[in-house]
């Protein structure tokens, strides 16, 4: 019984595979015996120990690269992607060169008024590269400065060396500037504030010097002390930076502005383009029209021939015929004469072809000395 149930179970099965599926499974078998590895392919530990010893030892060659030339490296350089901005000029950006020079240039008088002292300030080099080896190339100890720079996004850093620093705070407390070490030492924040003074005078001529390309708002953000804290982008990001030379006569210092490059991707194409200077030249034949309409503007003329002081009932009782004496004689040059009632000639008063005249003596030029001439006829 148990031998006839087997054999209708095994006919069963065979004539339930399909040829189809008899085929496919026979293609399995057939891909698993290709993939797997025979033991004969596999080396044993034995053989792999010859192996390296052979190796150790030199009897099979080991093959080594090609060296290449200077001129074939030349011909094709390798290509880092993720410092591809050490491929940006400073050339791509000319007008942003233009207007660090030009703050240079502005800074240095504005500087030297506010320090009461000839200081030099010129601008060395414009570079680009990666922010954690501009932060390294600053000397410490250094006063950082984080700085916004509105409408655009992002933040800047300016940098200022420590002796430069304290120098610059020793002559506006009255001092000549002398050498101070700053070894050692953090700046306090008295010494901030006045920092901080002086930065809100550069700031405002840095302002100046955007207008032509965009008309920017740099704010003071912080000031810090370490360069771990003005961490403004990631080390490896790019950034604009521009180095000055300080020259206070007895102290000789730097300072830095970085920008990021991600900053002024926006305006990439207007820092790109020529520098577009605010001062055009004037226009002579639109100055020369602009005077012949002035010429024909009509003005209103009053002449005042003098004052006179008298009593609340004598103006009461004047009447048609009396005379009223001034404080001023008829041949000497009394008469103010308004233009828009604004003060600007003094003349003598008189008659010419029985019209009433004024001849002109004096140009008041200056408020000053028209406010003389107003306070000279009262008091007399």
């Amino acid at each position: 019984m148990k031998e006839r149930r087997g054999t209708k179970i095994t006919s069963k099965r065979e004539t339930e595979i399909t040829p189809k599926e008899a085929l496919s499974q026979e293609e399995i078998v057939e891909e698993r015996r290709e993939t797997e590895i025979t033991p004969k392919e596999v080396l044993s530990q034995e053989e792999v120990d010859l192996l390296l010893r052979s190796l150790r030892v030199g009897k099979i060659p080991i093959r080594e690269e090609k060296e290449v030339s200077d001129e074939e490296k030349e011909k094709s350089p390798r290509y880092d992607f993720r410092k591809v901005g050490r491929f940006i000029s400073k050339m791509r950006l000319p007008s942003l060169e233009v207007i660090h020079r030009r703050f240079a240039n502005d800074a240095r008088s504005i500087l030297s008024a506010a320090l009461q002292k000839i200081i030099d300030i010129s601008m060395v080099s414009v570079s680009v590269g990666e922010f954690g080896s501009f932060l390294d190339n600053i000397p410490l100890p250094a006063s950082f400065v984080v700085v916004s720079l509105n409408p655009l996004r992002g933040l800047s850093v300016w940098a200022l060396e420590g002796p430069l620093v304290l120098s610059i705070i020793d002559i506006l407390l009255g001092g000549m500037g002398k050498p101070v070490k700053a070894e050692g030492r953090e700046f306090t924040r008295i010494e901030q504030r006045l920092l901080r003074r002086i930065l809100l005078t550069l700031l405002k001529v840095y302002q100046h010097s955007w207008e032509p390309i965009l008309r920017i708002e740099p704010e003071i953000v912080r000031l810090e002390n370490h360069p771990q804290f003005v961490m403004i982008v990631p080390e490896a990001d790019l950034v604009v930076s521009t180095r000055y030379d300080i020259d206070l006569g007895t102290v000789t210092g730097k300072m830095y502005i970085a920008i990021p490059y991600s900053t002024l991707e926006p305006i990439r194409t207007q820092l790109q383009t020529g520098y577009q200077p605010s001062g055009l030249g004037i226009d002579r034949k639109w100055l020369e029209r602009l005077i012949n309409r002035l010429s024909e503007c009509p003005v209103s003329v009053r002449v005042e021939l003098g004052r006179a002081r008298i009593t609340l009932r004598e103006l009461l009782n004047l009447k048609k015929g009396d005379l009223i004496k001034l404080n001023t004689a008829p041949d000497e040059p009394s008469a103010l004469v308004y233009i828009q009632d604004v003060p600007k000639y003094v003349g003598i008063p008189g008659v010419i072809n029985e019209a009433t005249a004024v001849m002109v003596t004096k140009v008041i030029k200056t408020e000053e000395e028209a406010r003389e001439e107003i306070l000279r006829r009262i008091l007399v």
